[in-house]
C-alpha cells in the first residue's frame, strides 16, 4: 500500500485518538498539524512527530502531496475547514457530529459530491464487531419485519464542560454530542431508511441547576447554554418507528436498553448484544460468545487511509450521515413548535 500523507486540524483532546491510530500505520506520514493556539500546534507536532505546524489550516492544506486530514475542531468549526480541504483536493476524516446545523452539513456533503473526495465522519462504533454483527443480523432478515426500535443513551451525571456547553462552539447539547452515535447506529444497522417525521421534546433543566458533585464531569451550571435531555418519536419509510432518548443527566440509574423489534425476533444492542426469538417450541436468547474488542479510532483511521491509498469511496457515506442531521434539525424544530414536524432531505 502506498504512502499516504496526512495532516490534523485541531489538536484538542479528541485528536489524540487520531494521532495514536495514525502512528500505528506504517504507510502514514504525518506532514503537519494546525491549531489556532500556537502552543498547542507546536506541542502536538513535537509529540507526534509531525514535520510542520501551523496556526492557519489553509497553510497546511497548501502543502504539496497532502492526501488527507483529520478535522478535530469543535462542532461549530467543522464546516469551513472541511469545505476548504475538499475544494483543495484533500480527503477528510471529520470528527462527529458532522455539524450541529443542517445547513452546514448540507454544504459539506455538496462539497464532497462536487469534488469527488472522501468525506468520512468519525462514527468509530461502525467498525466494531457489535454494530457489524447487529447489521448483519438485521440485513439478513433474521428479525423479520422491523416495526419498532428504541435507542437510549446517556448517564445519570455526565455533563461535560468547556466548549461542549456553549452554542457558539457546540451548537447543541446531548442530542448532537452523544445522541448522534445512537442515531447513526440505528441508521447503519437498518440500512439508512428515510425519516419522514418527528415529534420531540428538549430539556435544559438539570444542566443549568445541578451543582458539581462527586461523579460529575466538572461543569459550571452558569456556563450551560445547550440541552441536557432530548426525546423523540421518529417515523421512517416502511412503517418503522424509533423512540430516541439522549441525556447528559437524569435522576435514574438507566432509562432502558437499546433494542430493535421485528416479527420474527428482537435484537438488544445494549447493555449486551442479544437476539431474542422463539425456537424449538420455546423462547431462546442468543448472545455472541466472542466479540473481540476493537479500538474504534484505529478502525476508522485504517479504513480512511486504505480508501485513500486504493482510490475507494468514503468508508462512511456522508449522505447517510446527513440523515442524522435531518433528524436532529427536526427534533429542535418540533420541540420549539410543540408539535410533530415533517422531515425533508435537502439534497
Amino acid at each position: 500500500m502506498r504512502q499516504v500523507n496526512i495532516g490534523v486540524i485541531g489538536t484538542g483532546g479528541i485528536s489524540g485518538g487520531h494521532f495514536k491510530a495514525y502512528a500505528k500505520l506504517p504507510n502514514v506520514r504525518l506532514v503537519g498539524v494546525a491549531d489556532i493556539v500556537p502552543e498547542r500546534a507546536k506541542a502536538a507536532a513535537e509529540q507526534w512527530g509531525a514535520e510542520r505546524w501551523f496556526t492557519d489550516y489553509n497553510e497546511l492544506l497548501a502543502l504539496p502531496g497532502l492526501d488527507g486530514v483529520s478535522i478535530c475542531t469543535y462542532n461549530q468549526a467543522h464546516r469551513e475547514p472541511t469545505v476548504a480541504a475538499l475544494k483543495a483536493g484533500v480527503n477528510v476524516l471529520l470528527e462527529k457530529p458532522m455539524s450541529a446545523k443542517l445547513e452546514d452539513s448540507v454544504a459539506m456533503v455538496r462539497a464532497a459530491r462536487e469534488t469527488g473526495k472522501i468525506l468520512q465522519v468519525g462514527f468509530w462504533p461502525r467498525f466494531g464487531h457489535e454494530q457489524q454483527t447487529a447489521r448483519r443480523i438485521v440485513q439478513e432478515g433474521t428479525l423479520g419485519e422491523v416495526y419498532y426500535a428504541q435507542m437510549i443513551g446517556g448517564g445519570r451525571r455526565r455533563i461535560p464542560g468547556g466548549s461542549f456547553l456553549k452554542k457558539a462552539t457546540a451548537g447543541s447539547g446531548t442530542i448532537a454530542d452523544i445522541g448522534c452515535y445512537d442515531l447513526d447506529a440505528f441508521l447503519f444497522i437498518m440500512g439508512h431508511p428515510k425519516p419522514l417525521s418527528v415529534s420531540a421534546t428538549v430539556s435544559y433543566r438539570l444542566g443549568r441547576n445541578l451543582p458539581n458533585v462527586p461523579g460529575d464531569w466538572g461543569h459550571n451550571p452558569a456556563d450551560v447554554e445547550v440541552e441536557d435531555f432530548g426525546s423523540a418519536f421518529i417515523r421512517f419509510e416502511g412503517g418503522v418507528v424509533l423512540h430516541f432518548v439522549s441525556y447528559w443527566a437524569a435522576h435514574a440509574a438507566t432509562l432502558g436498553p437499546s433494542v430493535i423489534l421485528g416479527t420474527k425476533a428482537g435484537l438488544q444492542l445494549r447493555p449486551q448484544l442479544t437476539l431474542f426469538r422463539d425456537e424449538f417450541g420455546v423462547m431462546t436468547d442468543v448472545t455472541p460468545v466472542h466479540l473481540p474488542p476493537i479500538d474504534g479510532f484505529t478502525g476508522e483511521v485504517t479504513a480512511f487511509v486504505k480508501a485513500i491509498a486504493e482510490g475507494k469511496p468514503s468508508p462512511v457515506d456522508p449522505e447517510g450521515v446527513l440523515l442524522i442531521d435531518v433528524i436532529v434539525d427536526g427534533i429542535y424544530r418540533s420541540a420549539a413548535e410543540g408539535r410533530e414536524v415533517k422531515l425533508e432531505i435537502p439534497l
